[in-house]
């Protein structure tokens, strides 16, 4: 007869169901428990910190400290299952024996993983099954109680993607909407984090009426190791944020072992990059890495293009087996031309009015980027098994946009061809630094499970300033800016010398957050794991923005799951967590029609996770339930005066319900693929325009697709195929739509030796127009998408053997 239970899990189903019913009566089954200790390190020798180790049988799970040493204990004698993993390292599984009263000890030596998706014993290249994002400890997938995706880097290359918005269609749940905004479970999200802090060097304008984050440049992929994605809020670990989720992009690190690569690329719109890095140890004990990256290309709106330039360098150093301090230091440089970009003219039912290249903006137009990025952190395990951390991230930001924006058709010629515009330039500075640290413990609570215990404190400070001037339109009076014809449009013959421009208008913005948390996972039994978090906030912001503006608060926001695991490869959890997102400061003055409370926003979850083939295969779905208060939105009146653009109303109440399924692994040695569907409904359930009431939420699509798949036909030849489908969405604010679109993309993969590999990436393979997103108004219609694009890649990779 074949066994179901190992004789732990037995003897733990025996002692819990006599302990239920003779609660008064020491246990019979009583005997002396052992424990599993041990150290982790690399092919190299080198510890290995942040290694999960985890006993399958009873769920109990260690992370080594700094000096790669773990301890496990309170396991009863008999023979278990030990799955070791984590980072870029092929895991391990190990059979042991725990003997009464003894102390077992494992040593481990872990090897990092190879380029190739043919080794699939890894795992790694691919599937990543460990997140910090969600718990701000490491914890495995099916472990949390929340929805969770993770990308590596290799789906970044083997897609060729070098820009955040191309890796939605990888997310369920998730789309396209303006700018470096997204549609995140039907809500509007700008913030992003860098390594688990604030610091976004793209753009994260605190004092902005569109809330932090805004950006009109897309968050670059080129020195990005790892993608995080929370689904659901995240305020009780992260403070103010939207309700629908949060990302977090992990910046590439020094490698113990000597490695680099040189890359070029071309493609369509005259795309040419070339990127270098180089990594490795100095010393035993100081790792080192640099990398360089630089990109031009044209693009398919007319004289538009973009030029980004980018270096890092990077320190990583090992004082001892029990601390490390790394610094990071990153320097970017971009320029677009003929930007800021909007859409082209559409009517109300999104349908394209002229050529989807057509752009108000001229050839002399651009904007301009530089940001200075410097990151300090470290690490410590000390003596009495407290790990501490703590991240310091310097960001200074400067912003130059000259642009013609569109002002809507003109009514006064009849055949409504020509489009009103206005110049634009605009200035934002802003200096941000961001503090995070956190003090964690794994204690054992008899009788009640163990705990992983969490106490953490953040202080996130911003210096804004905006400076702006302004020409207007010919159509109004004292306005000097020619109108454009949108069907034959000559550019070239105008520029801001042509032009009288308002005086310069400064607003200045210093926003100070402070926030303290505390979190507890626990792991009652084989079965059942629970999570609570909590979290307060308090905000003090000054500004100036033609009078003086003060506002301070506090919000407190929370998070509590359970999971429930009938077996170790699947997972059943619940989970509530609230969010909040104050008010931007140039919106509290009362001639923006401030001060106005916190947005606010909660959200119940249900769902399942399971690992299969041998957790090559991991599969998810989720049942969500969102409401958001307080909801704040542009006053179309412009403020009590009638000329303020940071006016806001206070008058919204939004719902998201709906569910999402991914598919995530390998199904053969040879195949991968990751496979996401997401429904979504949104309805917006009060505004002051009833006819509003009902109608869904900006750039939220009911249906979304997403699916990227590799097969390795031969050992170094290799296709992969993507897809992409989104359904109609609209823009009720702005009284236009756009349809639903299905894209596809094809690849090849050749390694030509041990050290060099081709790549061929056909985007968009059927050139179908579309529209990736609508803006805020008629006047700027809808954003069209990238028509067919092809892309060759040669990489080498001198250090590969």
């Amino acid at each position: 007869m074949q066994r179901v239970f190992s004789r732990p899990a037995a003897l733990l189903v025996f002692q819990l169901l006599f302990q239920l019913f003779f609660p008064g009566v020491g246990s019979v089954f009583a005997q002396t428990e052992g424990a599993l200790v041990g150290r982790i390190v690399s092919s190299e020798g080198a510890a290995l910190s942040g290694i999960s180790v985890r006993i399958e049988e009873t769920a109990q799970t260690a992370t080594t400290g700094a000096d790669g040493r773990f301890t496990l204990p309170g396991l009863a004698p008999g023979r278990y299952t030990v799955t070791i993993s984590g980072g870029e390292f092929v895991p391990q599984r190990h059979e042991i024996e725990i003997t009464s009263g003894r102390s077992l000890a494992l040593a481990a030596r872990l090897e990092r993983v190879t380029a190739s998706v043919d080794v699939v014993a890894s795992l790694k290249e691919y599937h990543l099954d460990q997140t910090s994002l969600a718990s701000r400890t490491d914890a495995r997938l099916i472990d949390l109680p929340q929805s969770v995706q993770v990308f590596p880097n290799q789906l970044i290359e083997d897609r060729a993607i070098l820009e955040g918005n191309e890796l939605f269609r990888n997310v369920s749940g998730l789309n396209q909407n303006v700018y470096s905004a997204m549609t995140f479970r039907g809500f509007t999200q700008r913030e992003i984090l860098f390594n688990g802090v604030r610091g976004n060097p793209f753009g994260s304008l605190e004092g902005d009426v569109n809330n932090a984050g805004f950006s009109t440049s897309q968050i670059r992929l080129t020195n990005i190791q790892r993608v995080e994605v929370l689904k659901g809020p995240a305020s009780s670990l992260y403070g103010s944020t939207e309700v629908g989720g949060l990302i977090n992009y992990v910046t590439k690190k020094p490698k113990e072992v000597p490695d680099g690569e040189l890359q070029v690329r071309f493609g369509s719109f005259a795309q040419k990059l070339v990127s270098g890095e180089l990594t490795g140890p100095i010393t035993d004990r100081l790792l080192a890495r640099g990398a360089f990256y630089f990109e031009d290309r044209d693009s398919f709106r007319f004289n538009a293009g973009s030029t980004n330039s980018h270096a890092v360098g990077n320190l990583l150093y090992r004082a001892n087996d029990s601390n490390r301090f790394s610094l990071e230091y990153e320097f970017i440089n971009q320029r677009l031309p003929a930007n800021r970009l909007r859409g082209a003219p559409v009517d109300a039912a999104g349908n394209f009015l002229t050529d989807i290249e057509w752009t108000a903006t001229e050839p002399t137009d651009f904007i301009k980027l530089i940001a200075r990025v410097l990151q300090l952190r470290g690490e410590h395990n000390t003596a009495r098994a407290w790990n501490i951390d703590y991240t310091f991230r310097y960001l200074e930001y400067e912003n130059n946009d000259k642009y013609h924006e569109p002002r809507g058709l003109n009514a006064a010629t009849a055949d409504g061809r020509t489009m009103r515009r206005e110049f634009r330039n605009f200035f934002r500075w802003n200096d941000d630094w961001s503090l995070n640290a956190n003090l964690g413990k794994r204690a054992e609570a008899p009788g009640f499970g163990a705990h992983t215990l969490l106490f953490g404190f953040e202080r996130i400070a911003q210096d804004h300033a905006f400076r702006q001037a302004r020409a207007r339109e010919r159509e109004v009076a004292g306005g000097t800016v020619p109108a454009l014809d949108i069907f034959s449009p000559v550019y070239g013959r105008t520029d801001e010398r042509n032009y009288t421009l308002s005086a310069f208008s400064t607003s200045t913005a210093q926003t100070r957050r402070t926030g303290f948390y505390a979190q507890d996972q626990v792991v009652l039994n084989r079965f059942v794991q629970l999570l609570v978090t909590g979290r307060v906030d308090g905000y003090n912001d000054r500004g100036f923005a033609g009078a003086p503006l003060k506002y301070e608060d506090t919000a407190l926001s929370g998070r509590a799951g359970v999971v429930v695991k009938p077996v170790e490869q699947a997972a059943l959890y619940a989970s509530y967590a609230n969010s909040f997102i104050r008010a931007p400061i140039y919106s509290q003055a009362p001639q923006a029609n401030g001060p106005f409370d916190p947005e606010t926003g909660n959200q119940f979850e249900v769902g399942v996770k399971t690992e299969l083939l041998d957790r090559r295969l991991f599969i998810s779905g989720a049942f969500f339930n969102i409401r958001k208060n307080n909801i704040l939105r542009p006053d179309p009146l412009l403020g009590p005066g009638g000329d303020n653009a940071n006016a806001l109303l206070s008058v919204g109440r939004a719902r998201s319900r709906g569910f999402e399924f991914n598919v995530e692994g390998f199904l053969t040695r040879r195949w991968y693929t990751a496979f996401n569907y997401a429904n979504v409904n949104t309805r917006i359930l009060k505004d002051n325009t009833t006819a509003l009431i009902g109608r869904p939420l900006a750039n939220a699509p009911k249906h979304t697709a997403g699916w990227f798949t590799r097969y390795n036909f031969l050992e170094n030849t290799g296709v992969g195929f993507g897809l992409e489908s989104v359904s109609e969405r609209v823009e009720p604010f702005a009284g236009i739509r756009a349809d639903g679109y299905t894209i596809a993309d094809l690849s090849f993969y050749q390694d030509l030796n041990s050290r060099a590999r081709l790549q061929l990436q056909i985007t968009n393979i059927t050139n179908r127009r579309y529209a990736a997103s609508s803006l805020f108004a008629s006047r700027v219609g809808n954003f069209p998408g990238q028509p067919r694009a092809v892309m060759l890649t040669l990489a080498w990779t001198p250090f590969r053997k």
